[in-house]
């Protein structure tokens, strides 16, 4: 190829990546009854278990087939927005077997309970483990419980509260350091078989089990896999939703600033402190009706690679999808919203084992969504075998002889594996085939390079 092609190629190639992508849905679980997230256990299966409102946790291998439920709660109160909220797993749940639930148990109250594995049956909990770590009060009001819980790259469980509910904070919990409710919580959990199952984190700012202060209802928000930043989406009042970005090293002692600020703007301010005090969102857009921000995740999968590094974040009612993409270089962001996805009351993104990111939606399709995007991609071998066959690829996709320019192909067989080019393999023009560091690659066929 001539220099010439080639810096062309490489122009092209940057435009492509550097281009808003576009996000498009595609169904792999179908059928099931009111999904509210889609987490993985981080063991090495690649399972993925899917929480139900109504209170069991189904099971399913890397492919979605279907392993059985993994465990069925009893006795929670599932009216409205209560039920069975999240589920995470322990960092080191490959060898102690803990995972955590989040609930509205039958008082009302929020409850988070640690589970163990069964010991002879990796698809199946043991319902009898149950321990719980933590109820937080939840009077008068059923709605604006929070919602998720997820284990920080410090090893602490952080868990996010709503206001306690009712219209613009009546108690004004958000802002009051001795209530747990409109909170970024942290706590730091123990294999203790004996209470108390968590202690308070030195650094917490209050003594106590808050993290931070100043939110509304953040039912769905996640840390970036890679870099450890915190994305909020908090539920606003009647004017404004928004989503909120704590860089790795700032989740604690902030204030996000209701019921002082609903988004950016004054809500309530009485008794509250100078402006500078508050975190403002990124994006904190208008409520025109019916409208609530569901918080979603930095994709740091391998597949799609026009969507890598972008945060995705919905809203649950209109589906307009905010694409935000941040510059740590020059702390800018990159904010998209002129897309809506094909669905709405999505309930959350969620991450497999590899990064890959997929949408659960609590009615309509009552579904698991992979979250799609146009543009080059990339293929992986991770298998051992034949190139032939689809098992042995990531996503279980054989990469096609026309992939988009700009495209790429790994080799990373298993330990110990190798990859068979056993049919003949034509490599379109403009793709990569990299084949990583003692990695093996034979060939019983030819492999031709357009």
């Amino acid at each position: 190829m001539k220099k010439t092609s080639l810096i062309i190629l490489l122009l092209f190639f940057n435009r492509f990546l550097t281009a808003q992508p576009t996000v498009s849905l595609q169904p792999v679980i179908t059928g099931l009854s009111q999904p509210m997230q889609l987490v993985n256990a981080g063991d090495g299966t690649g399972r993925i278990f899917i929480p139900l409102k109504g209170g069991n946790i189904l099971v399913y291998d890397k492919n979605f087939n279907a392993l059985g439920t993994f465990l069925s709660l009893i006795g929670i109160q599932t009216d409205g927005e209560q039920g069975l909220l999240s589920m995470c797993f322990h960092p080191q749940y490959k060898t102690n077997g803990f995972f955590f639930v989040f609930y509205a148990n039958g008082g009302g109250d929020l409850e988070v309970a640690r589970y163990k594995v069964d010991e002879n049956n990796p698809n199946v909990a043991n319902s009898a483990s149950k321990k719980i770590v933590i109820t937080i009060p939840h009077p008068t009001f059923t709605n604006h419980n929070g919602g998720t819980l997820r284990f920080g790259k410090d090893g602490f469980l952080y868990l996010s509260t709503g206001d306690g509910g009712g219209g613009g904070d009546p108690n004004n919990n958000a802002q009051n350091t001795g209530s747990l409710l409109g909170k970024m919580l942290r706590i730091n959990v123990n294999s203790s078989e004996n209470p108390p199952f968590y202690s308070i984190p030195a650094g917490n700012p209050y003594g106590n089990e808050i993290a931070s202060v100043g939110l509304r209802n953040p039912f769905r928000w996640n840390f970036d896999r890679l870099t450890g930043d915190m994305w909020i989406g908090d539920v606003g009042q009647s004017a404004r939703e928004e989503f909120t970005h704590s860089l790795v090293d700032s989740l604690v002692g902030v204030n996000y600033g209701w019921r002082c600020y609903e988004g950016n703007v004054p809500y309530n301010t009485g008794g509250c402190g100078n402006v500078n005090n508050y975190k403002f969102p990124v994006v904190a857009y208008p409520n025109t009706g019916t409208a609530s921000a569901v918080g979603g995740t930095v994709y740091r999968g391998e597949t799609y690679l026009s969507l890598k590094g972008y945060y995705l974040g919905v809203d649950f009612y209109t589906t307009q999808l905010f694409k935000i993409k941040y510059n740590s270089a020059n702390k800018t962001y990159s904010i998209n919203s002129s897309q809506n996805i094909s669905q709405s009351f999505l309930t959350d993104f969620g991450e497999t084992e590899d990064g890959e990111m997929y949408a659960t939606f609590l009615f309509g399709s009552n579904s698991v969504c992979r979250v799609v995007a146009d543009g080059p991609k990339q293929y992986t071998f991770i298998g051992n075998g034949n190139w032939t066959d689809a098992n042995n690829w990531s996503n279980n996709t054989v990469p096609p002889s026309n992939t988009l320019t700009g495209s790429i192909i790994v080799i990373r067989p298993t330990i110990g594996g190798e990859c068979i080019v056993n049919a003949p393999v034509t490599i379109a023009t403009g793709t990569q085939v990299m084949i990583e560091n003692q990695k093996q690659m034979r060939f019983s066929s030819n492999l031709t390079f357009q």
